[in-house]
């Protein structure tokens, strides 16, 4: 299983970190995820702040990483946020 461009597997989840300008550029990007992450029922762990978002995908029934994980973070990847 490889990870989708910008991810890596961490201990065992996959992870992306993405830095912006600002703390507003960051919270769209998390804005932006939350609501996908709702229309997927599939929720990242996500921790941000001024500049920095780092999103962590672990499907957590499973224990594992799984295939929701890796099509949600190709979705994140094609968000369109400014």
């Amino acid at each position: 299983m490889d990870a989708p461009t910008g991810w890596e597997f961490i201990e065992g989840r996959l992870m992306l970190e993405k830095k912006f300008d600002n703390f507003a550029s960051a919270k769209n990007f998390v804005d932006a995820v939350s609501e996908l992450a709702e229309n997927e029922n599939h929720h990242p762990d996500i921790h941000f702040g001024w500049g920095y978002v780092v999103l962590e995908l672990f499907t957590h029934d499973e224990q594992k990483v799984t295939e929701l994980d890796l099509e949600l973070a190709v979705k994140i990847n094609s968000l369109d946020v400014k």
